[in-house]
């Protein structure tokens, strides 16, 4: 093939598509938690499918499509269609939850999260696919050598994706409403569509320039005039039926106040976060536990407080102080923005210490001890949230109280009847609590409340004892009183709770590296909406890392009994560049998704942080896949160069989980615990750099099968996608809290090694 004159802004291009691709994802992802129970299947779910639709638009739909010979015009065509498509995606994924008649603030069943993700993403993720596809063919038309090709526009794309990644989690979603940021990218792509396809009616260059920026000119001053407006549309799409009195993105999520009457609800990811007034929630959220102490005078309150917490603890004569830890700090901000004067006034109390800090990361870092420290946030149904609720962080808790101090935790419950896998949930829960605190009462409720203190015998469970505090301390309560006390703690109630909650052996303690927690808590999802998945996650809670050991070898056996033949020419070797690509796609994404938990288990939730991890990992893949295109080695060393990465995708697991092993056993305030977060995005960087390597190695080798380039291209991206949407759901939702994270590194090993394997067996084609 000649090769043609090269199109000056096909680069760019290549560049803008996985910009806009990791932006767009972040802003769907987000749009779509504000639709769904954020749980880790969701989130899983959502990128899987992500994934999985990229992966059919880069395989499938260049095979319906007519080859053409001028591929950059195609590039043109599917950024114009993204750059007008936008939008009307953003509406689509808005009135989603409207169409099936679901409510804001409802948990939504695992069928109809997964039909609107497939309907609200496949159109974007078909064309990104294609997109890839395309290019590939495009710069091939341009440059004329198809590896080169291939790999170069897995690298450009790779640029623009930490590009987006970065600027999405630093600026765009912290200084632009989505409105804005989808219009910024429609018009980004309208003009990288002109540029490309060279869409003007001038000939000479002066006129083009003229022309491009014109065009630019005008579609900027006309989104950023409709924005506002657009973005208020948005809203009520999402919002009907309610009186919406403000809204807010933030790096953290979504923030939605709405009014009742005189009742403002709080609403973070489409779900509840608190309404206030509410003096009955606010009452029973800490009255308990410090009428449970005899004199509470340092308080330290974990999320919960803006609710009525806060005012409520005040009400103690003997409180001198009292921390307040809320992680994003535009909670308070816009509490104070729309919350009536006398309801917010004690946020000035000189008693009252704000922190906007992730909640583990403060109660690590602190000196201070504390005679009563109360956590009220939501049940454990994620990662993020499952890290305090861990055996560490009780460990972490209990330094932090004084002699005599009481912790409490607050989770979902029933008031008359618990079921076996509720009771299995509270039973994890207690049993890992016990196995810090020696002594522990729990409240009986909707919301059971478990209160633990450091010294045996400081708890009471006799309602009488806490009503005489009560009077002491002349505390003017509408609820928590005399006649509320005996009925909540009444001997009926806690025996019934006592009889559900059973003791649970060693190896299924919620722990920081094994977080059980949040499994169960997503068996309870589960039950809400189905039997039958109810019964899938029991089943998968019996998995072991040898069953699933097992079932790998077992495909990798039959694989290789079907398709190797020592005596001649074997049909090996495509499936096995196909099996290493799809186990490299499945671990990267994993140990990106392990590097992350791992990363707030040891030091906190830090979200800047968590976006360098993520930059570590693009900016790992581009140095790998721009190291293996920079040079052109003879076959047969690409061969080796290949096996050599796949062995290296095999080991670096088992040295990660050295690592993490290693970090988790040193305390954060040892000697270099700071500089030691920074070797996160290193670590990750270490795993993008051996697929980015080998993927365009792979595209080198599959390039023998005879296939055009585009069929190429496609394929093995979508191989590569594929992997990564499985292990986008499978590890997060299962692996990680059913195995843990060491044996979920093991098990990664093991898929890699298989893959080698049968690479090696493939050797006798690869030398021909």
């Amino acid at each position: 093939m000649n090769p043609q004159k090269t199109n000056p802004f096909l680069h760019w291009a290549i560049v803008l598509a996985g910009f806009t691709s990791v932006v767009a994802q972040v802003l769907l992802m987000r749009e779509l938690m504000v639709v769904f129970y954020g749980n880790e299947l969701s989130l899983g779910t959502i990128l899987g499918t992500w994934l999985l639709w990229t992966a059919v638009g880069s395989a499938l739909l260049i095979r319906i499509l007519r080859k053409t010979h001028r591929p950059h015009l195609r590039v043109s065509t599917i950024q114009l269609i993204l750059s007008l498509l936008l939008p009307f995606v953003f509406l689509f994924v808005r009135s989603s939850k409207g169409m099936l008649g679901i409510t804001l603030g409802e948990m939504t069943g695992f069928v109809p999260m997964l039909s609107i993700t497939l309907m609200t993403l496949a159109p974007f993720c078909l064309l990104s696919g294609l997109l890839y596809t395309t290019a590939c063919q495009a710069v091939h038309n341009t440059e004329g050598n198809a590896p080169i090709a291939i790999g170069k526009v897995y690298l450009l794309e790779a640029i623009g994706a930490g590009i987006g990644g970065l600027g999405a989690s630093f600026v765009l979603v912290r200084f632009l409403s989505p409105a804005r940021i989808v219009l910024l990218l429609s018009l980004l792509n309208l003009v990288s569509a002109m540029l490309v396809g060279n869409l003007n009616p001038f000939r000479t260059a002066r006129l083009r320039a003229t022309w491009i920026l014109l065009v630019s000119l005008t579609c900027g001053t006309f989104a950023l005039s409709i924005s506002d407006r657009f973005q208020r549309w948005y809203d009520r799409i999402l919002w009907e039926g309610y009186d919406l009195v403000a809204t807010q993105n933030t790096m953290f999520g979504n923030l939605a106040v709405t009014r009742m009457g005189d009742q403002f609800s709080f609403f973070e990811n489409g779900l509840l976060v608190f309404t206030t007034p509410d003096r009955l929630t606010a009452e029973e959220s800490v009255h308990f536990v410090l009428l449970e102490h005899p004199l509470p005078r340092k308080i330290l309150l974990i999320g919960g407080g803006l609710g009525g917490g806060i005012q409520e603890t005040l009400r103690h004569p003997s409180v001198e102080s009292i921390d307040y830890v809320e992680l994003d700090p535009a909670v308070v901000l816009l509490a104070e923005r729309v919350l009536p004067p006398e309801q917010t006034q004690f946020l000035r109390n000189p008693r009252l210490r704000l922190h906007h800090v992730d909640g583990r990361r403060f109660v690590k870092q602190t000196d201070e001890l504390f005679d009563v420290i109360i956590m009220n946030l939501p049940n454990p149904y994620t990662a993020q949230l499952n890290r305090l609720y861990t055996l560490e962080f009780f460990r972490e808790i209990h330094r932090k109280l004084t002699p005599g101090g009481v912790f409490s935790l607050q989770v979902t419950s029933s008031e008359n009847v618990i079921g076996p896998e509720l009771s299995d949930f509270l039973s994890i829960l207690s049993t890992t609590l016990k196995s810090v605190f020696p002594d522990i009462v729990v409240i009986p409720g909707e919301t059971n409340r478990f209160i633990a203190s450091n010294r045996p015998g400081q708890l009471t469970s006799d309602p009488q004892l806490l009503i005489q505090r009560l009077r002491d301390r002349n505390l003017q309560t509408l609820y928590v009183r005399e006649y509320y006390v005996p009925y909540q703690m009444s001997e009926e109630r806690q025996a019934y709770l006592r009889r559900q909650i059973h003791t649970v052996p060693p190896n299924r303690l919620n722990k920081d590296f094994k977080p059980v927690g949040y499994f169960y808590d997503t068996i309870l999802w589960a039950t809400t909406f189905s039997s039958a998945f109810k019964k899938l996650f029991l089943a998968f809670a019996r998995l072991r890392v040898y069953h699933l050991t097992g079932l790998v070898a077992s495909i990798t056996l039959i694989l290789i009994l079907l398709r190797w033949h020592p005596t001649h020419r074997t049909h090996l070797f495509a499936p096995a560049v196909l099996y290493a690509v799809f186990g490299v796609g499945f671990t990267e994404i994993s140990l990106e998704v392990i590097l992350i938990l791992g990363f707030q288990v040891l030091y906190g939730y830090v979200y800047q942080q968590l976006a360098v991890i993520i930059a570590g990992y693009m900016v790992g893949l581009a140095i790998g896949s721009r190291a293996a295109i920079s040079e052109k080695p003879p076959y047969q060393r690409t061969f080796h160069r290949f096996r050599l990465f796949q062995l290296l995708m095999c080991l670096y697991p088992l040295v990660l989980a050295g690592i993490l092993k290693t970090l988790h056993h040193l305390s954060a305030s040892a000697p270099g615990a700071n500089w030691m977060n920074g070797l996160f995005p290193l670590l990750a960087a270490g795993a993008g750099f051996i697929g980015g390597y080998q993927f365009p190695l792979a595209n080198r080798l599959y390039l023998r099968t005879g296939q055009p380039i585009q069929r190429v291209a496609g394929f093995l991206y979508s191989f590569d996608l594929i992997g990564s949407s499985a292990g986008a759901i499978i590890t997060s939702a299962f692996l990680i809290p059913i195995l843990g994270i060491f044996p979920t590194l093991i098990l990664l090993a093991v898929i890699n090694f298989c893959a080698l394997l049968v690479v090696l067996m493939s050797k006798e084609t690869a030398e021909t």
